[in-house]
């Protein structure tokens, strides 16, 4: 269970110096994040810490962030994080996962059907924006195993900590899951603030913002120095 997280050094001055900004919106109590190592945005109830998801889960596959809204450091220096956003990019094998904006309405229940065997509680199909969509689910806080892989439950697990997910493509193909993590069970208050934070998620292509900022700096380089030069000619 995803509960404390004992962070070396290295993470911890990741969690106070982040890789990415947030920029503070009109709403003084809502920030946009922007993360510059993986090209999206997102709105925020708040500003948070950021920790690379490969140091979080001490993972080196895991590509992402991880957004660090509340969390509390005990005696041996572990971080409880009590409420965390996790973006993960190359989230899910796109072949094995439907096309929720194509596939038919057949197709896309099965789906949710299998899921809700294996470890969810609740899936629904959702606008995650005006024109795409994806899953939104809430982990099951009772498991059933299947110990001797028959088809049957022999046992029961029950977790003391539920998770929201959602999952989706985006406008250029990748598969990003975005997920919600508490200490505890999840309230109304963390939920909705999830899920109108969903539909502000976007992709942001940083560089080719840069290169219209480099592009008319230029421009505004060229033009002094055609200045420049016609004034040298008149003397």
């Amino acid at each position: 269970m995803m509960k404390k997280f004992l962070l070396m050094i290295s993470a911890v001055m990741t969690l106070m110096i982040s890789t990415a900004f947030a920029a503070e919106e009109n709403n003084s109590e809502s920030y946009k994040y922007i993360s510059l190592n993986y090209d999206f945005s997102i709105q925020c109830p708040k500003v948070p810490k950021v920790v690379p998801a490969e140091i979080f889960f001490d993972d080196n596959t895991k590509k992402g962030d991880v957004l660090v809204f509340d969390y509390v450091v005990d005696d041996q220096g572990a971080y409880d994080v009590k409420r965390a956003w996790i973006f993960l990019f190359d989230a899910f094998n796109t072949n094995a996962v439907p096309n929720f904006n194509q596939d038919k309405k057949e197709i896309i229940d099965q789906y949710l059907t299998a899921l809700q065997k294996n470890g969810y509680e609740g899936t629904a199909l959702v606008n995650i924006t005006k024109d795409n969509k994806g899953v939104f689910a809430i982990t099951a806080k009772v498991i059933e195993i299947d110990e001797d892989d028959d088809g049957k439950p022999d046992a029961t697990l029950e977790t003391d900590q539920q998770s929201a997910v959602a999952f989706f493509r985006t406008a250029s193909g990748r598969c990003v899951s975005i997920q919600l993590i508490g200490s505890n069970d999840l309230n109304d208050a963390a939920l909705n603030n999830f899920r109108r934070a969903l539909t502000t998620f976007e992709e942001v292509d940083l560089k080719a913002q840069n290169s219209k900022v480099n592009d008319k700096d230029q421009k505004k380089s060229d033009k002094k120095s055609d200045k420049k030069s016609k004034k040298d000619k008149k003397k």
